[in-house]
């Protein structure tokens, strides 16, 4: 009996993946499943008078891309919110959100996003006058492109109560001046939820990072209204040749909107959300990320790992270093789990049978989760774990071997390091300081030492567009003559994207290459690599995404607006 595909691509310049057959012409598809990769005149004879065809004119097609650290409910919110991240100066601002004013007759409250720590000016942090001169009568909250600050004005501090300051947990903290009043600053999520759970969201997309929103009072209206937001962030990735994403933020309530969702058959990615593991949480709360586990297990959506922020970032002095700020040199940060707390968690999630991530971004913090990765080891065995370490800015030579040894995930961002995309220098080398410029964002070395290495953008605080955080990756240069190459090749930044993302979910054996028996996840795009520029590749387009078999988008029909 001969088989009749449901679907055929041909004519395409194919990249599988696999290393069996890394080329192809042409993919046959029964069900959700790829049942044939080879030429054109491999899969024609699958060909019946039911199977779509579709030609991808010589253009490369890949398997779907694997958003492996991005915010979902952040970014979805963020595509209806002030971009300012090309501000700069209080005038520029205030023509901004002028212009916004316009646009959107009868707001109550304005918020901006993806500013850099420099959107004001080069010598100083932002503070709550530069933002009252930019608009005097709103409350205002601006949030830094990595999402760790924010800055308010003074209508903003007085509507949440904290023109004084704020009690909070270390490691976060509403910025006090020496006059004893705020100065606008707030430095990580605590700290800015003051203010923004004030805003027009509500602040339910950051839910996740601070509290659990199902104790929060939301209403049906507003559960609505969040779930047509999460709609539209789940077209944009679509949208973006994403098929798969891994979300960083996660708590019930985001789970059971998602939940809603895919029962409805209205997930057009397969979505992966963690038990968020937060200071001052009580130890014994991990075991809930167990039953979320059992609880969450569908093709589309699970809920199989935990995560754990260990600092914050360098730009604000929350990240932890070993040794002081170069600018300040008696301080390296304060760790957001003091002494044992953050082995204790990993131990247990760990013998829980769970994948923990852990964001570090300092060398001090990547130390700690070694050690913590170490601890787990040590009391529960080696296992299988892939235990991950988010971002990792900087690591320390005598670190550097304990990836290899303790089998640890490195999932690097290719926008963040300074100077790529449009993440400036001047706001971050002053504070890590020469010395340590060489090991910074060593994603080059890492690969080479055999480290299992993810890519992803960290959406909303960096575009989510996968090629051009690939065109990141392969361009990116040294920041100063004769400094080290961390640039990678375009096959290891499309494995990243794609096979390592798979892999490090646990679903090799499914997803991530196109190959017989794999899931039908696959992304056209609308020119052949070969042919492109390295310089070029974020100018290419996605002509089509499949996911589970469904064209989830199409370039010929509604795209969603970023």
């Amino acid at each position: 009996m001969t088989v009749t595909a449901d679907l055929i691509i041909r004519n395409g310049a194919i990249r599988t993946m696999d290393e069996a057959r890394p080329a192809a012409q042409s993919i046959a598809v029964l069900g959700n499943r790829i049942v044939r990769v080879g030429s054109d005149a491999e899969c024609a004879p699958l060909e019946g008078p039911e199977t779509r065809v579709i030609d991808a004119g010589g253009n490369t097609v890949l398997p779907g891309f694997n958003e492996a650290h991005l915010h979902i409910f952040g970014g979805s919110i963020s595509l209806q919110q002030l971009s300012v991240a090309t501000v700069k100066g209080v005038e520029d601002l205030a023509a901004r959100i002028a212009d916004w004013r316009a646009q959107h007759p009868g707001l109550r409250f304005i918020v901006g996003h993806s500013a850099l720590y420099n959107f004001i000016s080069d010598e100083r942090m932002p503070t709550r006058e530069d933002l009252d001169a930019a608009c005097p009568d709103l409350p205002v909250f601006i949030s830094s492109a990595d999402h760790h600050t924010a800055w308010a004005n003074t209508a903003a501090l007085r509507l949440a109560g904290i023109e004084r300051g704020a009690e909070l947990r270390p490691g976060t903290e509403v910025v006090v001046g020496a006059d004893g009043l705020a100065t606008g600053e707030l430095r990580e999520a605590p700290a800015m939820n003051l203010v923004y759970k004030l805003s027009p969201s509500g602040g339910r997309d950051i839910l996740g990072a601070v509290t659990s929103a199902e104790e929060s009072g939301i209403t049906a209206e507003e559960r609505a209204g969040d779930m047509a937001v999460l709609r539209k962030g789940l077209a944009y990735c679509a949208a973006n040749g994403i098929t798969s994403i891994q979300n960083m933020d996660g708590n019930y309530y985001q789970l059971d909107m998602l939940r809603e969702l895919d029962a409805n058959g209205e997930l057009p990615v397969r979505v992966r959300v963690p038990y968020l593991f937060k200071p001052g949480t009580a130890l014994e709360d991990i075991r809930s990320a167990a039953d979320w586990r059992e609880e969450f297990q569908s093709d589309f959506l699970t809920c199989d790992f935990v995560k754990v922020f260990a600092d914050g970032v360098v730009e604000s002095g929350t990240a932890v270093l070993v040794d002081g700020y170069t600018d300040a040199p008696d301080h390296n940060g304060t760790p957001l789990f003091p002494g044992n707390e953050l082995s204790e968690a990993i131990v247990l999630a760990d013998a829980l049978g769970l994948q923990v991530a852990v964001h570090a971004i300092g060398d001090g913090a990547v130390r700690q989760v070694l050690d913590a990765y170490e601890d787990a080891r040590g009391k529960n065995g080696k296992r299988d774990s892939r235990h991950r370490i988010e971002h990792i800015e900087l690591l320390q030579e005598s670190d550097f071997p304990r990836f290899g040894e303790l089998g640890v995930v490195a999932s690097m961002q290719p926008a963040h390091p300074p100077g790529a995309m449009d993440f400036p220098t001047e706001t971050y080398l002053p504070r890590i300081g020469i010395e340590r410029e060489a090991i910074a964002f060593r994603t080059r070395e890492l690969l080479e030492a055999a480290v299992p290495l993810v890519f992803s953008s960290d959406w909303p605080i960096a575009p989510l567009a996968p090629l051009a955080n690939i065109q990141a990756a392969v361009t990116r240069q040294p920041w100063r003559e004769g400094g080290k190459d961390q640039s990678v090749t375009i096959d290891q930044a499309l494995h990243a994207y794609t096979r390592a993302g798979a892999w490090v979910e646990f679903r090799e054996s499914q997803k991530g290459k196109l190959a017989p028996g794999f899931l039908a996840d696959i992304v056209i795009l609308d020119s052949d690599l070969a042919q492109v520029p390295q310089t070029d590749l974020a100018r290419v387009s996605i002509s089509m995404t499949i996911c589970n078999a469904c064209i989830t988008y199409s370039r010929d029909g509604n795209t969603p607006t970023p």
